[in-house]
């Protein structure tokens, strides 16, 4: 089958995105440093400043962020859903999702089993709550 013009297009327009978001993706884990970081302040007559911020500081803050997340956040972030989507998906209360995002919490063995199976096969969850 001959692609369309449309097709090519969209294809295009979809891996590019795919990539810009795997790039978003690796600048937020800190695997990747980004070109140039600025932090924006007030100034006390009500003015902004803008201050160039070293870009491999931020790459190693990004990383420690990263890292203290818990996984049901690093799960739900790479499915990129919100936490009300996700709990929908997962069939429980925002509040259950948010205490075991804040590690107040741990899901129990069932639980964990279906957040590893929404990282793996998210169209099986999609499916089964549609």
């Amino acid at each position: 089958m001959k692609a369309t013009p449309a097709t090519t297009k969209t294809t295009v327009r979809t891996s590019a995105a795919a990539g810009l978001k795997a790039k978003k993706d690796a600048l937020e884990r800190g695997e990747r440093t980004p070109s140039r970081v600025f932090r924006i302040e007030k100034r006390p007559d009500g003015t902004f400043s803008r201050i160039a911020v070293n870009p491999d500081t931020q790459r190693r803050q990004s990383a420690k962020a990263w890292e203290a997340k818990s996984e049901v956040a690093k799960v739900r972030h790479s499915l990129d859903l919100t936490q009300e989507a996700f709990a929908d998906l997962l069939g429980i209360g925002l509040s259950t999702l948010r205490s075991w995002e804040q590690k107040k919490r741990e899901p129990s063995g069932a639980a964990r089993m279906l957040i590893s199976i929404a990282l793996k096969h998210p169209e099986v969850l999609q499916e089964a709550v549609a």
